[in-house]
């Protein structure tokens, strides 16, 4: 639902000739309350169980007061209208990052254009390690996830997660500039 140029993807089960044999998994936390782990899964009732059991062997008790939060949102506002406003937020954001990326990275860096989501995966030029280069970044007061946590080869030492879901525009650019001096030294 946060896509910022043209309509929201429709979701793989929706046009699947077996829907059964899809999982839909969504979560409230772009879209109410940043970090309320408050989701839904459509899927059928043996991988239910499963993801009820699953759950509850890593969360000895599920909060009700979240859900109860969600339900009521739901049922009492227009969440949709909210949709569209965050959608206008976060592209604001992720132009201000792209503009800025364009700006302060040097030769050799580049990343991705998100039609929707939080973030910018960048790629550095050849001979550096996103992961080894970190500790410089936190030094310098901008942070990132290095790609390597996103393979399970540990591969990605060239990749870093840069994310523009929180920082006002004018902190992202600061934040890009920061982050281009890093790359550049």
């Amino acid at each position: 639902m946060l896509r910022y140029d043209g309509e929201p993807v429709r979701a793989l089960r929706a046009d699947a000739e077996r829907a059964h044999d899809v999982i839909y998994l969504g979560s409230f936390s772009k879209t109410f309350a940043a970090g309320l782990r408050v989701g839904w899964a459509l899927a059928t009732t043996a991988v239910k169980d499963k993801l009820v059991l699953a759950a509850e062997s890593a969360i000895l008790s599920q909060s009700p007061f979240p859900q109860l939060a969600v339900d009521r949102y739901l049922r009492t506002q227009p969440w949709s209208d909210q949709i569209k406003v965050f959608r206008e937020i976060y592209r604001e954001r992720r132009d201000a990052m792209l503009d800025a990326l364009t700006e302060y990275m040097p030769p050799g860096v580049t990343w991705t254009t998100p039609a929707g989501g939080f973030f910018v995966w960048a790629t550095l030029p050849e001979g550096l390690d996103a992961k080894a280069m970190l500790p410089r970044a936190t030094s310098a007061r901008v942070a990132y996830v290095p790609g390597t946590g996103f393979y399970a080869d540990d591969s990605g030492q060239a990749n870093m997660r840069l994310s523009f879901c929180y920082p006002p525009p004018e902190r992202i650019r600061e934040g890009v500039r920061r982050l281009g001096d890093v790359i550049t030294q």
